[in-house]
């Protein structure tokens, strides 16, 4: 009995102190979050998310944002394909370099005539730089002349984005294209 007569004057004393030191404020002001709970924190990947550290280092700034377009031309005459096509930013921001692939669905004969800073980088397809960009203008023009391995009753021409120099593209409808193009040797504008 001695022990329990001991052990509720500390019970009494610690709900006292408890209450002393800001049980009633918080109990009146029900508005404010509770502050978590004192303790040991816990391990990473264990229970809750243990706190990190201040990031203290630089923080990076967002990409610049520049709106690329392709427009273009494409004609085909018997077993030939010309395709012109100029790259424009409507920016906000200049594109420093762009790079846009160019994929046909009918397979080329031989050599592809390229504009200089393209390659050919599989039978159908073509990559070409686009130099920097100013914002609010077109670049320079790219021309392709593709001979066609057999004459086609049709031809896709697939005009895409590779590389956008490191901006966001906000609107990606306008740098991502299909073309259907047939041999009447009209132009077909995109």
């Amino acid at each position: 009995m001695r022990v329990r007569t001991r052990a509720w004057p500390l019970l009494v004393a610690c709900a006292v102190g408890v209450l002393w030191a800001g049980g009633p404020a918080r109990a009146a002001d029900r508005s404010r979050p509770a502050s978590p709970a004192p303790g040991p924190a816990a391990e990473p990947g264990v229970g809750s998310a243990a706190a990190s550290p201040p990031h203290t280092g630089p923080v990076p700034a967002p990409a610049p944002r520049a709106d690329l377009a392709f427009h273009g031309h494409a004609v085909i005459d018997g077993d030939r394909m010309e395709v012109r096509l100029t790259p424009r930013d409507h920016g906000p921001a200049a594109v420093p370099e762009a790079s846009v692939r160019l994929r046909w669905s009918a397979g080329p004969a031989g050599t592809v005539a390229l504009s200089p800073g393209c390659a050919r980088t599989g039978e159908r397809t073509v990559v070409c730089g686009t130099g920097a960009l100013v914002a609010g203008q077109a670049g320079e023009e790219i021309r392709l002349g593709v001979r066609l391995r057999v004459p086609a009753p049709e031809v896709t021409l697939e005009v895409e984005t590779v590389w956008n120099g490191g901006v966001t593209d906000p609107d990606r409808t306008n740098d991502r294209l299909r073309v259907l193009v047939l041999p009447t040797c009209d132009e077909y504008s995109f």
